[in-house]
């Protein structure tokens, strides 16, 4: 959606918060979250152009459909299929996902990536811990 720099780390540091308030809350150590396995894996699919998830988040962005982007592309973007998974579990948890429910939101065509943007961009901010 060519929102700059600023909004994409706001986007991703809150998607990162929100990761690892659910895998504490599933029983995870925060140093997994924070170590390579998660932070590592989580830089490469928001800013490596080779990543399919990054593809399809970017394709979303610029208002294609996501039957229309996973019927041109020949590899699986992980992401898509996990992300009902991860707000099934955020729901069973009673963790609240904004970034992330969001963006299952427009996966299933239910919220336009302008509109989400609107909406993350209105939640109260949360203190840190």
């Amino acid at each position: 959606m060519n929102l700059g720099n600023n909004s994409m780390a706001a986007l991703v540091a809150q998607g990162c918060s929100e990761i690892r308030w659910l895998a504490t809350k599933m029983g995870a150590k925060p140093a997994t979250i924070t170590g390579l396995s998660g932070t590592g894996d989580i830089v490469l699919t928001c800013f490596v152009n080779l990543s399919r998830n990054k593809t399809v988040g970017v394709r979303l962005g610029s208002g294609e459909k996501l039957e229309d982007i996973l019927s041109s592309m020949n590899q699986v973007a992980e992401g898509v299929s996990t992300a009902e998974a991860v707000i099934a579990l955020a729901q069973k948890y009673d963790v609240k996902m904004p970034v992330l429910t969001a963006v299952a939101r427009i996966m299933d065509s239910e919220l336009t990536p302008k509109k989400a943007v609107l909406e993350l961009m209105s939640l109260p901010q949360v203190e840190e811990v």
